[in-house]
């Protein structure tokens, strides 16, 4: 059995201490001192001194042990070694006056992982470590137990781009635990924008009940106006000693989130555990008089909640996460998996390892998941992938919002650029092929049309020209009969028309437009490496600009293009945006799905060194070394030996080698085709139904997926 002490408060406003073995008046006047020691010498202290620790903890377990001996006696029968302070009652006293007050509220501000008995602390405990848990928050209601499957971790980085705020290497951090839990397998899904807005909707995506956890990193601070009332947006107030998270907004600014703004996201679906990875977010404000941000979590309806009572180095959060989750994947309590994140901390010296804090309610929140070899036991799923699409013709394939991972900023710039009050009037997004334009094309619009329901979408794919751009246009705003007249106005100039189409869509229809031209680089006929687009498109391209500028309208134009040469462009006003290839911590989640033992073989790592960085071509790649038939030794051989721009030939000529002889005929046939036919017509030059639909399926199965 775990040991229990109860803190509870009379109504002349007196202190009792209540366990097992009894109870006992507490002096106030003393734990005031025990408070105000713990300020000086532990919270105001920039860094520790081994003396000063050893001195608190020690007066801390002798205060709690008392004369009649009842810790040393707990510990000595118990066989569960964990201490739950049961802080419920002093935590909602109410009507207090301001000392008793201090005193009630500080004692979850003691640092009762210092616990010392003289001959160490009682968390270093080799054999039975200590954990001391505080329980701040009564419930009866429901929730659900041990689930016989892998488990599902929610993971949130915030890391705003402003030079108030330094840095944080979120990508390692969630790389490090990948790796952690690397042998225990492990649901991680990722927010990818660091936006409580965000996450909101993600949330929302799934059941409730879903997640086991939910990880937030970045930094925490105590809001005071004199020290961060600089960091506030326009209009929004804060009283002083609030504790608070730093995340972004849409656009990668800067925002300050408190425990509602976390709660309003979850809406009570709440992960049996959170871990508020930031600092000061287990710390109590104010001198112990202000609840901290993990336990005004649990006091919103979390279950149970993990912070650091101080600054804490980001190394050791990395080392607590991994510790943490690996244990908890592996079936250990919440408890267990906290002391093996102890005692992981203070393995690898983190002198900071004391600063970890546990608050919880009182529901029975016990295993989170069963062990891996469990009977029965789920196997790890994956969603499997939507089928999403830029285009309502279903031309474009992109990532889903669930695939999408890795473009935060190059998303966060081209948002900024698509504001409303922006003076650029879009943007234009160049990469090599597979490097995601289309996707992030299509996750901008998204963005933007959640924010503003009201605008249309239209997408124009490939060559340009004015009769197929007015055409997409008119028939996109047909409901309105004044729109397509002004379109085909004969003795109006393009960029006339199009001023006069896009005051009519905004002003009188309100519909604004999002235009895209998607994959604008088949409007440039590379032939004498200018990278000079045809006169027809530069002269539409020219007139859709200039007609946005001078409307200073609030439709925006999106152009995703292999190609960028500033020079050979028209005057205009675009965010130019060149996406690089993926980072090595992306990589590793694209390639986190798949089986441990493909993660294992050594010729993925060959993959992922071929793939260079190309998140559609390592996708592509992997289904296609998995395939039966496929010689893929010696297929990763050749590829590495073949410069990057050819390699996406040899797979094609692999694939199409793998198909049997009258499937290859098939796709021959279908090649003349170079616009989207109805099944119809294809059945006309296909042998029978049946072998359509079978052709079909192998084929698309292993094509690479047309755009990214």
């Amino acid at each position: 059995m775990p040991l229990n002490f109860t803190f509870a408060l009379s109504q002349q406003q007196t202190f009792e201490l209540r366990c097992d073995y009894g109870s006992r008046r507490l002096d106030k006047t003393e734990l005031a001192a025990l408070i105000n020691l713990c300020e000086q010498n532990y919270y105001a202290q920039q860094r520790d001194h081994l003396p000063y620790l050893t001195q608190l903890g020690r007066q801390l377990y002798q205060w709690l042990d008392g004369k009649e001996g009842w810790l040393r006696k707990a510990l000595d029968e118990a066989d569960e070694q964990t201490i739950y302070l049961d802080l419920i009652q002093t935590s909602e006293a109410q009507g207090l006056n301001p000392e008793t007050e201090r005193v009630a509220l500080g004692l979850a501000h003691l640092p009762w992982e210092l616990l010392d008995d003289g001959s160490g602390f009682l968390i270093e405990r080799q054999n039975l470590s200590v954990l001391p848990v505080r329980s701040v928050q009564q419930r009866q209601t429901q929730v659900i137990g041990v689930q016989n499957r892998p488990l599902r971790l929610l993971f949130m980085a915030t890391s705003p781009e402003d030079p108030r705020v330094p840095p944080l290497g979120f990508e390692r951090e969630e790389a490090n635990i990948l790796q952690a839990t690397k042998d225990q397998p492990l649901a991680l899904i990722v927010e990818e924008s660091g936006s409580v807005a965000e996450l909101a909707n993600l949330v929302k995506s799934y059941p409730e009940d879903y997640f086991d956890i939910f990880h937030l990193t970045g930094h925490g601070i105590i809001y005071t106006k004199k020290d961060y009332g600089s960091l506030l947006s326009t209009g929004v107030t804060l009283a002083d000693n609030t504790p608070c998270f730093i995340t972004e907004h849409e656009v990668g600014n800067m925002q300050l989130t408190t425990v509602t703004d976390l709660a309003k996201a979850f809406r009570g679906r709440w992960p049996r555990v959170t871990f508020l990875s930031g600092c000061h977010t287990g710390q109590v404000p104010n001198k112990g008089t202000v609840p901290s941000m993990a336990q005004a979590l649990v006091k919103a309806g979390a279950g149970i909640v993990l912070g650091w009572a101080r600054p804490v180095f980001d190394r050791t959060g990395i080392v607590a996460a991994q510790a943490l989750y690996q244990a908890l994947a592996t079936g250990a309590t919440v408890e267990e998996a906290v002391k093996a994140a102890q005692q992981e901390m203070i393995d690898q010296e983190c002198t900071d390892w004391h600063l970890l804090r546990m608050y919880r309610d009182t529901r029975p929140i016990a295993e989170l998941v069963t062990a891996l070899r469990t009977r029965n036991r789920e196997r790890l799923k994956f969603t499997a992938p939507e089928q999403e699409f830029l285009d309502e013709n279903n031309q474009v394939k992109v990532a889903s919002r669930f695939e999408f991972v890795g473009r935060r900023r190059p998303l966060q710039r081209c948002l900024k650029a698509l504001q409303e009050t922006s003076d650029q009037i879009g943007v234009f997004i160049a990469g090599m092929g597979g490097l995601g334009k289309s996707t992030l094309a299509a996750r901008l619009c998204t963005r933007v049309q959640m924010q503003r329901s009201n605008f249309a979408r239209v997408v124009v794919i490939g060559p340009l020209d004015e009769i197929g751009l007015l055409t997409k246009l008119s028939n996109k705003y047909e409901r309105f009969a004044d729109v397509p007249a002004l379109l085909n106005e004969p003795k109006v100039s393009l960029k006339g028309r199009l001023q006069n189409f896009f005051e009519a869509i905004e002003k009188k229809h309100n519909q604004p437009l999002l235009l895209v031209l998607d994959d604008f680089e088949q409007n440039i006929p590379v032939k004498d490496g200018s990278l000079r687009m045809t006169a027809e498109a530069y002269e539409i391209l020219g007139a859709i600009c200039a007609a946005l500028e001078e409307n200073a309208a609030e439709s925006r134009l999106i152009v995703t293009c292999r190609y960028l040469n500033e020079d050979t462009l028209p005057p205009h006003r675009l965010h130019l945006e060149s996406l690089a290839t993926m980072s090595s911590s992306d990589i590793d989640k694209i390639c986190f799905p798949l089986d441990k033992e493909v993660r294992q073989q050594l010729r993925t790592q060959k993959i992922i060194h071929i793939a260079d960085g190309n998140p559609r071509f390592l996708k592509w790649l992997l289904e296609v070394i998995q395939q039966p038939g496929i010689a893929a030794d010696e297929l990763l051989n050749r590829l590495e030996a073949t410069e990057h721009k050819f390699r996406e030939n040899i797979l094609a000529q692999t694939l199409l080698d793998a198909l049997e002889p009258e499937e290859q005929k098939f796709l021959a046939r279908l090649s003349v085709f170079n616009l989207p036919v109805t099944v119809e017509i294809i059945n006309a030059i296909s042998p029978s139904v049946t072998s359509l639909q079978k052709q079909l399926s192998r084929i698309c199965h292993h094509s690479p997926h047309p755009a990214s």
